[in-house]
């Protein structure tokens, strides 16, 4: 693994899928690549602004470059923070749809491994947002690491400390093959003990770390024998997921 692609809000969501790059980029000597893709508030001219003193405050174009200076502090800042522990760095920072810039980017930089957070927490702008984890992971041709980030009042935050047990999840199209090509190296690695267990013993696993592969869903009868268990997995998953492709 030589490209980690980490992206990132700067929010506090994002502490625990950035110890898992951390970790991942340390054991592996990856070179991270920050990407933060910045998505500028369209200011409203039917508001007053703060040139309009006494109108009141709205969202106006000072308002809006000066959120886009600090987006861009805050990617210099975490930039300098990992080269500090290190860590080879990159940082990339773009406007645009979080979803296809994070697709672009993987492409772009080759990268090895994509790692994001998910969150449980479901505001109105998450609905209207979508999830850029799940079009992330269908679009993509390298594997996602995909981090549970719960509320940080939670007991259960994900910060890894190690990875000491891999639990491979066997679907009826795995073959032996794709077990060891995914796992080799992560189990060197670490050197943790792999588990290679049934959709079924999934849900009652301790692992640290679950490694799965996306296979694609060609029409409706394929979809209804054989049921996205991936996505099924990572919304419900408490420990991260490792999501791999069928090679090409």
């Amino acid at each position: 693994m030589n490209n980690l692609l980490f992206p990132t809000d700067f929010s506090v969501t994002t502490d625990a899928p950035l110890a898992w790059a951390r970790l991942f980029a340390k054991k592996m000597g990856a070179t991270i690549t920050l990407l933060h893709v910045y998505q500028p508030i369209v200011p409203d001219t039917t508001l007053p602004s703060i040139a309009d003193p006494g109108a009141g405050i709205g969202v106006g174009a000072p308002v809006t470059m000066e959120l886009e200076d600090i987006s861009r502090r805050n990617l210099d800042e975490l930039t300098t923070r990992l080269q500090a522990e290190g860590f080879p760095v990159q940082s990339d920072w773009r406007v645009g749809s979080v979803e296809d810039e994070i697709i672009d980017a993987a492409k772009q930089y080759s990268a090895d491994l994509i790692v994001m957070g998910r969150t449980d927490v479901s505001t109105f702008f998450d609905r209207l947002s979508g999830s850029s984890v799940s079009d992330v992971v269908d679009k993509v041709r390298c594997p996602v690491l995909v981090v549970p980030t719960p509320d940080q009042d939670a007991d259960n935050v994900t910060y890894p400390v190690d990875v000491k047990s891999i639990a491979y999840a066997m679907q009826p199209q795995t073959q032996q093959s794709d077990v060891a090509r995914q796992t080799g190296s992560l189990v060197d690695a670490f050197d943790a003990t792999l588990m290679i267990l049934t959709e079924e013993q999934m849900e009652h696993t301790l692992a640290d770390l679950i490694v799965m592969e996306l296979y694609p869903q060609t029409g409706f009868i394929d979809k209804l024998l054989h049921p996205n268990r991936t996505t099924a997995l990572i919304a419900k998953s408490d420990v991260p997921v490792l999501i791999y492709h069928q090679p090409e």
